[in-house]
């Protein structure tokens, strides 16, 4: 009697593009920077010259102030591990589309496999999409990882506006202008195709409601076809952002760190990888996952993170 190996590995066609969908989609990692190939934590190096510029003579003396800085990117360890029964979608499929037989090994549904691939990648960009924004590891229950709003409000140096409040379609306009407002002259100095402002999914809608109380007709002529934009910065709407959020900043001052090159050929499914569960498989697979930040001064907030 010969061995029969049972843990089946899929490597299907969407097993190499799988943790870059799941990973990279999404409207706010989509546009800040990525930084692959961090195993645990990576320094990120700045340096700032100062006011270099003088008035020239025979004898230049030396000027400017030499700052070598660094800031950390570290990642957190995901994983899942996802049970299928045979048995649960064995009757909703037509018997022409699974192999003859009740105790046949691989007795999947053709496309089935590459249809939970899918379903389990976007299940991973949404979670990390909220992750990314308003992940807390001291909120309860506890979340995996910290996102960016639990470290802006830890940071005194990140540009913090005044007395935000909730936002409606009355005030939109006016709170949008604070965060203009406040956004660092070296930063507006960039351009503004250099500045993106993030809006929750509830700002950019109370925001939407505005304009079309202020031009219908506009709007309706448009078919709400419209890429949102606020004095001249474009506004990124990001799911993960609580309801009054807003964050001004260059986008890659954002840092978004993962392991992506050694982790994306690692997806398993598994046929029956436990004893006695011989209907069962199993989806598994881990990655790394983190964000931080570079300059905490040309990051503008607005909320509280709630």
């Amino acid at each position: 009697m010969g061995l029969i190996d049972s843990s089946i590995t899929y490597s299907g066609k969407n097993a190499e593009g799988f943790y870059t969908t799941a990973l990279l989609t999404g409207d706010t990692k989509s546009r800040i920077r990525a930084v692959p190939n961090v195993k645990d934590k990576i320094n990120m190096a700045s340096l700032d010259l100062g006011n270099i510029l003088q008035a020239d003579s025979c004898d230049v003396a030396e000027s400017g102030n030499y700052t070598l800085d660094q800031k950390t990117l570290e990642v957190c360890d995901f994983a899942f591990n996802i049970p299928l029964c045979e048995k649960d979608y064995e009757p909703l499929y037509l018997s022409e589309q699974l192999r003859p037989g009740s105790n046949v090994e691989q007795n999947y549904p053709n496309g089935f496999v590459d249809f939970l691939f899918e379903l389990v990648a976007a299940k991973i960009s949404e979670q990390t999409e909220d992750l990314i924004w308003s992940g807390s590891t001291t909120a309860s229950p506890p979340d995996l990882c910290d996102g960016f709003i639990k470290k802006f409000l830890a940071d005194s140096a990140v540009v913090d506006v005044a007395s935000p409040t909730t936002l409606t379609s009355a005030n939109i306009i006016a709170e949008m202008t604070k965060v203009v407002n406040a956004i660092p002259t070296r930063v507006k100095n960039k351009g503004k195709n250099a500045v993106k402002i993030f809006v929750s999914i509830n700002a950019a809608h109370l925001y939407e409601l505005s304009l079309v109380a202020a031009s219908p007709a506009l709007y309706a002529y448009n078919n709400a076809d419209l890429n949102l934009t606020f004095m001249g910065y474009e506004l990124i709407v990001s799911p993960g952002m609580p309801n009054n959020t807003i964050v001004a900043c260059d986008p890659m001052n954002l840092w978004y760190g993962f392991d992506l090159l050694a982790d994306e050929k690692e997806i398993s499914f598994l046929k029956n990888p436990n004893p006695g569960k011989t209907k069962q498989s199993n989806i598994v697979g881990s990655f790394k996952w983190g964000v931080n930040y570079g300059v905490s001064s040309e990051v503008v907030l607005y909320g509280t993170g709630s």
